[in-house]
């Protein structure tokens, strides 16, 4: 990768994560949730309150409660703005509401009668100012990945549940054909023939009989073969339910450390204020670098350890090691400082905000990663699940087709000559028994019934799957004039499959959940092109591993067509 496109990749992150700390998720109830713990740190001002822990816990919490009020305020706000000031005005609420929580600190006590000094109140603004943005925008990145990942997976999920329940439906349906078409014309046949033939039956009876079979027995079924439409599986819904436990399992078994470097410049931004206004900025310098060296060294071990620990122990591994960094954290910057000869204020609290932070931020880099990992593997599976659907409903059509086509053309005719033929040669000898004739004619029918079905085509096989498809999601599906000729070249076909099954399954793995259009039409000279349309954005300018493919096959192409929707056409020759 080039140093350019790496700028641009990590500029497209830099956006994602602005519009993700901004967007919906921005303020929601576990902003103010989350956040309660930090009321009652020495961000709010604990060591400003000299009545005891209860006298702390009292002014916290009313304090907290009052953050909770501007959140309001602020959703509602947001509810007004523009979705080009919205970023703005985010950022401008947090800073507000960090500024403001000293104050509110300081009028909660006043407003419960409890002393609570002021001390440096600018440095305690400019720290709570930073921490509040800080976390605001964490818990909101957090909550929007969360939401994002459950949308992701309940909708493949749903996709998922409908084409395995088409297949399944598509199995039964084709277990059930034989036995309500084939097994239920040859027991009629070989009834009526046996009590025929059981006493001996003249030539002329048993023309009859073989007619009377083909017109009430045949005929009948093999209309009915043809008439009744392929029962449909109900179309999925729109989410599927996910258990808590299902979805916790996903993400924790998931979970990895979060970027050293990341956890290190966080640590920067987050220390900075306050020891700048516990020591002023020259003696910080020293104890910020250490700090700053510890957290990133030991953030390098901890992301290599999770890599080579079981699934199941990783959360384990990650609470435990970013506990005994924050330990680490607060001891070297107490030597540090009592190195240069100044007294180590509060610097303990390092270790549980550290801790409470980096979960934070790895849980962030965890749900990144699973949301782009469910995908990939929900998407395997749903192509798997929709293919497979597809030849059950391929086979089924073909199945019930032929059979059809077996009974009318086939076995009806059959009856009728055989009939024509036994009447002519023994018009003589009408009284001779014909049951060896009417056997042979009987034994002639089920061999030809009972015999292997041939493999479906493949233009059964495009609309196989497009119908698979079609309960799967909501799609608008239309297929020009002569495409299913030109279906008829093996190669071709199998491309077309491929581009509708890359083409739909990108659709639902990067689509924003409305309607899906699918056009196949012909292409000069005599190929086909696939065009599908769906909601949403590009997520990236470089194809993927299933469009490179296509590429091979046919022309890929793939853009923004406007008003939120992308285009996928792939031209097969």
């Amino acid at each position: 990768m080039t140093a350019t496109a790496r700028a641009e990749s990590a500029g497209a992150r830099t956006r994602r994560l602005i519009a993700r700390a901004t967007g919906p998720s921005a303020i929601t109830w576990w902003t103010w949730l989350v956040t309660a713990p930090f009321a009652l740190t020495v961000m709010s001002g604990l060591q400003y309150v000299a009545n005891g822990p209860w006298a702390v816990v009292a002014v916290a919490s009313l304090q907290h409660a009052a953050v909770g009020g501007l959140l309001l305020c602020g959703s509602a706000l947001l509810r007004i703005t523009s979705p080009r000031a919205r970023p703005s005005v985010v950022l401008l609420i947090f800073a507000l509401i960090g500024a403001l929580r000293p104050l509110l600190f300081l009028a909660s006590g006043a407003a419960l009668g409890i002393p609570v000094r002021a001390g440096d109140l600018a440095g305690r603004i400019m720290i709570n100012l930073v921490v509040t943005v800080t976390v605001f925008a964490l818990i909101a990145v957090a909550v929007d990945l969360v939401r994002d990942h459950l949308g992701v997976y309940r909708r493949l999920r749903a996709a998922r549940s409908a084409s395995a329940r088409d297949a399944e439906q598509a199995a039964e349906r084709i277990g059930e054909l034989r036995g309500s078409a084939v097994d239920d014309v040859l027991g009629q046949l070989e009834t009526a023939t046996e009590a025929a033939a059981e006493h001996g039956i003249q030539a002329q009876d048993a023309a009859r009989l073989l007619r009377a079979l083909a017109e009430e027995v045949v005929r009948p079924a093999s209309h009915r073969l043809y008439e009744d439409e392929d029962a449909q599986p109900d179309a999925a819904a729109g989410d599927a339910r996910v258990s808590n436990r299902d979805w916790v399992v996903s993400v924790l078994g998931g979970m990895r450390a979060a970027p050293p470097l990341l956890l290190a410049l966080l640590y920067a931004a987050l220390v900075t204020p306050f020891a700048i206004q516990q020591y002023g900025i020259v003696v910080s310098l020293l104890p910020l670098l250490s700090g700053l060296l510890v957290v990133w060294l030991a953030n390098a071990v901890l992301a290599r350890l999770v890599e080579v620990t079981v699934r199941r122990w990783r959360l384990l591994v990650l609470v435990t090691g970013y506990l005994l960094i924050g330990v680490l954290l607060s001891a070297t910057s107490d030597l540090v400082v009592r190195a240069m000869g100044h007294d180590p204020r509060l610097v303990w609290f390092e270790s549980a905000t550290y801790g409470v932070i980096a979960i934070g931020v790895a849980l962030v880099a965890s749900l990144s990663a699973r949301v782009r990992q469910d995908q990939s593997e929900l998407e395997a599976a749903l192509q798997a699940n929709i293919q497979s659907a597809a030849r059950m409903r391929a086979d089924y059509e073909h199945e019930r087709a032929s059979l059809a086509r077996l009974l009318h053309s086939g076995v009806q005719a059959e009856l009728i000559a055989a009939a024509l033929a036994l009447g002519a040669a023994r018009g003589g000898r009408p009284e001779e028994d014909a049951s060896a004739e009417l056997r042979a004619v009987v034994q002639r029918i089920r061999a030809e019934l009972l015999a292997p079905p041939a493999e479906p085509d493949a233009a059964d096989r495009v609309a196989a799957l497009v119908e698979s498809w079609r309960s799967a999601i909501p799609l608008r599906t239309t297929i020009g004039d002569g495409v299913w000729d030109r279906l008829r070249e093996p190669a071709r076909a199998s491309a077309v499959v491929d581009a509708i099954s890359e083409g739909l399954a990108n659709a639902v793995r990067h689509g924003d959940g409305t309607p899906v259009s699918l056009e196949v039409r012909p292409d000069r000279p005599s190929g086909v092109e696939v065009v599908v349309t769906s909601g949403g954005a590009l997520a990236s300018a470089q194809p993927g591993i299933g469009l490179r493919q296509l590429s091979e096959r046919g022309a890929v192409t793939l853009h923004e067509s406007g008003a939120g929707r992308v285009e996928l056409a792939v031209a097969i020759p």
